[in-house]
């Protein structure tokens, strides 16, 4: 049996093997951190500078596209259908309305007449300027027509 020992070398046994497989998995985390490092390194003044100029016309851009068309987003109104705008409509009546409502019984519950609610303050609507030119014309929304029936 110690022949057999004799002839069996140390790059067979388990331990050998369990070694070189701690050692290549060593040698591909280096490699690794080697490649993940050199992404990480301080850029120089130059760089920087240059990275800075690039933001820097980045914002300029974005601040002459904001001049030249404000309007770019959508509005919430834009978005919203024609029947969800008569349903706004319809809620703001109904609220409307029940105010009234509530006023004019606190008033009757009070034995006092009723005053006149004075009128909001008129500001009157600034004039278009004849020098700027609309971006684009118009177009006026009509409501939805109404089927009536006839008894």
């Amino acid at each position: 049996m110690s022949k057999q020992n004799g002839r069996r070398k140390f790059t067979k046994t388990l331990t050998f093997k369990v070694l070189c497989g701690l050692v290549v998995l060593f040698l591909l985390g280096l490699c690794y951190n080697i490649i993940v490092a050199e992404d990480d390194v301080s850029m120089s003044e130059e760089e920087q500078e240059e990275e800075q100029q690039r933001k820097a016309d980045m914002d300029t851009i974005d601040i002459v596209g904001d001049y030249l068309w404000p309007r770019m987003k959508p509005s919430r109104q834009d978005m919203m259908t024609d029947e969800e705008k008569a349903k706004e409509k319809e809620d703001a009546k109904d609220k409307q309305d029940k105010a009234d409502h509530e006023a004019k019984s606190s008033d009757a519950s009070s034995g006092e007449a009723p005053m006149a609610a004075p009128a909001p303050p008129v500001t009157p609507a600034p004039a278009p300027d004849p020098t700027t030119k609309p971006s684009s014309p118009t177009i006026e929304k009509m409501n939805a027509p109404r089927v009536e029936k006839i008894e």
